[in-house]
């Protein structure tokens, strides 16, 4: 049976009357670690001691864990890895970014949250030990917090965009009337002007060249005269929305 010393000063978190700070400084963490992290009973952690030479008794250990930092193990057990340079994170696409937008920013923010929120449900779905799950669900409380702030900056962010979008449809819209109906009056006048011209020709058949004047003037000048029709149709249209957009 190994002896339990103490020959170093108490650090803080540990007592002077506890066996189990007397143990070795890598034993009492990994037990520390089993019982924290990995939801050990009291009786394996004893069992895991007694296989390491020291025996100490169940009320011992217990005593032990009431002053063990557990929020320490905790916050190692979620960003503890050997290869962290390889873990992919929702801030990956924002680190190379030329430039930052705000939408984005927010969006990977959010995404992170919800993220958290995950592994802190299920790590409180899954722990024995009432006081843990409590400070899990305080935590899972705070996270939702933040997720409610970002959600409400996400849904500020989103307004000019969709005001935008709104005015956008609605220019389109606008400007395919205009555009219809300058296209339907334009050509209702040149065929009343090519009515003209036919009973022209009909009334005085002496001067054909007249006609043929006519619709040569027609096939030369009508694409001009349309763009002419359609933009003086969207003209005001497209400076009334500039004019909202300012």
């Amino acid at each position: 049976m190994n002896e339990i010393a103490n020959p170093v000063p108490a650090t803080k978190g540990q007592s002077r009357r506890c066996l189990a700070c007397r143990l070795p400084a890598e034993l009492r963490e990994e037990i520390e670690r089993d019982r924290i992290r990995d939801w050990s009973t009291y009786g394996q952690v004893v069992q895991k001691l007694a296989s390491n030479g020291f025996h100490l008794s169940d009320s011992a250990v217990r005593r032990h864990f009431r002053h063990v930092p557990r929020d320490r193990y905790f916050e190692a057990a979620e960003t503890e890895n050997d290869n962290s340079q390889d873990v992919t994170t929702p801030f990956d696409a924002l680190v190379n970014a030329q430039v930052l937008d705000d939408r984005l920013v927010v969006e990977v923010m959010a995404r992170s949250l919800v993220e958290r929120l995950q592994r802190l449900e299920r790590a409180q779905r899954a722990t024995r030990n009432p006081a843990q799950a409590e400070r899990l669900m305080t935590a899972s409380l705070k996270e939702m917090q933040a997720l409610e702030r970002a959600l409400r900056r996400r849904e500020e962010l989103a307004k000019p965009r969709q005001e935008l979008v709104g005015k956008s449809k609605e220019f389109v819209g606008r400007v395919f009337q205009a555009t219809k109906d300058a296209c339907a009056a334009f050509i209702e006048d040149y065929l009343h002007m090519m009515d003209e011209a036919v009973n022209a020709h009909l009334a005085d058949y002496s001067h054909p060249e007249r006609l043929v004047r006519r619709m040569s003037e027609f096939q030369r000048d009508w694409p001009k005269a349309m763009r002419q029709r359609v933009s003086d149709a969207v003209r005001p249209i497209w400076q009334e929305t500039m004019a909202t957009l300012r």
